[in-house]
């Protein structure tokens, strides 16, 4: 069932003095999921109440909007998109939140109208330690300063993404160290080290290890060929806490 989140919360007092003498603004959330993975989608909601004279505002968040209110002139809707890219034979996008997009949407509020935007924010696959549900609202009045505003979500209890990341440190002629590590504390799972060897369009596995205090290694890697590898890592998880994961680009390194 829905869980509405008493936030309300006025946000006068974070905004600058001329944002805040006209319109008002208010945050509110309503989080719906199933136990142990709550939320897995957020509703966020921005009040507007303007004052005696009319509003011209510009919102942009990365959800596509809806708006309503009497007396409230709402413009087309516009997007802007960014394009991924690695630049590496390896290439997965982190995939939690799409915040590659971003909506405008332009609104002229009569004095005293009030005006509700809607957005959601839901998680498409499992999410790192850096990943909220969050909405900010990127405010740009017609005159006056842009201000942002944020609405926070609850806290995420579902199954976790790892972030992986990785260094390779030459030891001798053709011997590499390899020092990992993942974004949180954990000691849970195992993470292969895959490469393209100079030349190949198929990776091969190059090492399984285990994660331990969120770290992990491959202390003595010795590719089989010299020349211009790339490297990606790979997390296998070991329960329902921590879910698949890998690294979003490919590392290039020149074995020497």
């Amino acid at each position: 069932m829905p869980r509405r989140l008493a936030l309300a919360a006025l946000l006068l007092c974070a905004l600058p003095s001329s944002a805040a003498a006209n319109p008002s603004f208010a945050v509110d959330v309503e989080a719906e999921g199933v136990p142990g993975n709550i939320p897995s989608n957020v509703t966020h909601r921005l009040t507007m109440t303007a004052g005696a004279t009319p509003e011209t505002l510009t919102l942009t968040t990365t959800g596509r909007m809806t708006a309503s209110g009497a007396n409230v002139a709402v413009g087309e809707q516009r997007a802007v998109s960014a394009t991924f890219n690695c630049g590496t034979k390896w290439a997965r996008p982190h995939g939690a939140r799409d915040l590659s997009t971003r909506f405008m949407m332009d609104l002229t509020l009569a004095p005293g109208a009030i005006a509700v935007v809607e957005t959601a924010t839901a998680y498409a696959a499992a999410p790192w330690a850096s990943d909220t549900l969050d909405a900010v609202w990127d405010v740009k009045p017609a005159q006056g300063i842009p201000f942002s505003i944020t609405s926070t979500a609850p806290d995420y209890r579902g199954g976790m993404g790892v972030q992986l990341g990785f260094t390779l440190v030459r030891r001798s002629a053709g011997a590499y160290a390899v020092a990992g590590t993942t974004d949180r504390d954990m000691s849970s799972g195992r993470v292969e080290l895959w490469g393209y060897a100079p030349g190949a369009d198929r990776a091969r596995r190059l090492a399984s290890v285990r994660v331990r205090d969120g770290a992990w290694s491959v202390p003595n890697l010795r590719p089989s060929r010299r020349g211009q590898w790339e490297f990606y890592a790979r997390y296998k998880s070991a329960g329902r806490t921590y879910a698949d994961d890998a690294s979003e680009c490919g590392t290039i390194t020149r074995i020497r």
